[in-house]
């Protein structure tokens, strides 16, 4: 009996250590959980990340840290929004432009680049200001605004500016070329496209129809970053 008593007597006293613990544990998890959210900011969320060597010897609860900013895989791009070009008084926006399926006159399909309305368009699988590559704006000349109507007028040396994010992007032009396209042969259709390709250089590309009352023939100005400006 005594035997029993005492393994009865030790059972309880473990069940009583137990019991204090889950009772510790419990209070001391929402105690922690309770201060942290407490006055909290907004941007706080469960799981960030905080240094507990800064909590070791502290008196009070450390205030909780705003969660870390991760880089987004499908966040947007910044886009250019806005081109300048001062030696011909030229100010316009700038849009984002896709391509249309067409056909041709034996009935073949062909793709072909939309051209923004009252704006530059900038083709969208062409490179963005700050990156690497050939950023490619399109615009008309005699219609819906012929926002690039004096491309005609510039000439090697002249700026131009290409706002994006907020920033200006100031490039020089380079070179100014006309080429034929409505009797262009294949060979020289072939030569045009290649303006508005990728590059592994830095440039920037403006691309019309030229002369001013027709379209014959495109007008390509090549320029060159020359800075990168302050804040607009």
């Amino acid at each position: 009996m005594m035997m029993l008593a005492t393994r009865g007597g030790a059972l309880q006293r473990i069940w009583v250590v137990l019991a204090l613990t889950v009772i510790v544990l419990t209070s001391a998890g929402c105690s922690r959980a309770a201060s942290a959210k407490e006055g909290a900011p907004q941007s706080w969320r469960p799981g960030s990340y905080v240094d507990m060597t800064e909590l070791a010897g502290a008196d009070h609860p450390a205030a909780p840290l705003a969660a870390p900013v991760f880089h987004q895989p499908d966040a947007k791009p910044v886009l250019p929004s806005r081109l300048v070009i001062p030696t011909i008084e030229a100010d316009m926006p700038v849009v984002e432009l896709g391509w249309s399926a067409k056909k041709d006159a034996s009935g073949a399909i062909f793709s072909e680049w939309d051209v923004a309305d009252y704006a530059a368009g900038w083709h969208k699988n062409s490179a963005l200001p700050g990156a690497t590559g050939n950023i490619v704006l399109s615009g008309h000349n005699n219609i819906k605004g012929a926002v690039f109507r004096e491309l005609d007028q510039l000439k090697r040396g002249d700026a131009v500016q290409l706002m994006a994010g907020g920033a200006a992007y100031q490039y020089t032009v380079e070179e100014v070329l006309i080429v034929p396209e409505k009797f262009a042969s294949a060979a020289q259709r072939t030569e045009n496209v290649r303006y508005i390709q990728e590059t592994a250089d830095d440039r920037l590309t403006l691309v019309s129809c030229w002369p001013r009352n027709d379209n014959t023939h495109r007008i390509i100005v090549i320029a060159r970053p020359a800075e990168t400006l302050g804040r607009e």
